[in-house]
């Protein structure tokens, strides 16, 4: 047999050096498994906005129900109120979207048919007005729900990045990688301060 390394012949985790005549003392033992660190993970939230309608419900009421076509066409052809989710750089996946066109229109020409007995009977316009703030209100708490919603996801994906980038920088220290006592961002050589 040449000399060089080999694995050691009493069993031992590493290699032994052999001389080509005899096993000697020199011993390098099998070094540790370095775990990869943890990938990245990236989530990014997408909301698109869609249509305003409690102000085509407003400019409904305020032009008699002149506005009513266009809101009719707006609902139909709106198309951008979904919301789409990337995770881990991965492909965009687009949430599920109520189809909820069918419900505003029906709304909408329900609202046609109050505003015609509205005119008919101008008492009528006060619990019109009622319900109209009602709705207002209502719309203005789910906008503020749907705002908090997207906010605590915005903290929760900071805080992800913030904790992987502490777990990788950790696991360098571990290993004795200068990166990880100053992050990936390590100050300037010293020749670069002068």
């Amino acid at each position: 047999m040449n000399a060089g390394w080999f694995p050691d012949p009493s069993g031992q985790p590493g290699q032994r050096y052999y001389d080509g005549q005899r096993w000697t003392q020199h011993f390098v033992p099998t070094p540790p498994i370095v775990q990869a660190p943890a990938p990245s993970v990236a989530v990014a939230v997408s909301s698109g906005g869609g249509t305003n309608h409690a102000l085509h419900l407003l400019l409904t009421l305020l032009s008699c129900g002149l506005w009513l076509p266009i809101w009719i066409l707006v609902a139909i052809f709106d198309t951008r109120g979904s919301t789409a989710v990337a995770v881990g750089g991965g492909g965009a996946s687009t949430g599920p979207r109520f189809n909820r066109t069918p419900l505003i229109v029906g709304g909408v020409i329900l609202g046609l048919v109050v505003l015609g007995q509205a005119a008919q009977h101008p008492l009528l316009f006060i619990p019109l007005f009622l319900l109209a703030g009602a709705g207002g209100f209502f719309f203005w708490k789910q906008k503020t729900a749907k705002d908090a919603r997207e906010l605590q996801l915005r903290e929760q994906y900071r805080r992800d990045v913030v904790a992987n980038r502490a777990d990788y920088e950790d696991e360098l220290w571990h290993q004795g990688d200068p990166r990880g006592t100053h992050g990936r961002y390590p100050p300037p050589p010293a020749e670069d301060l002068k």
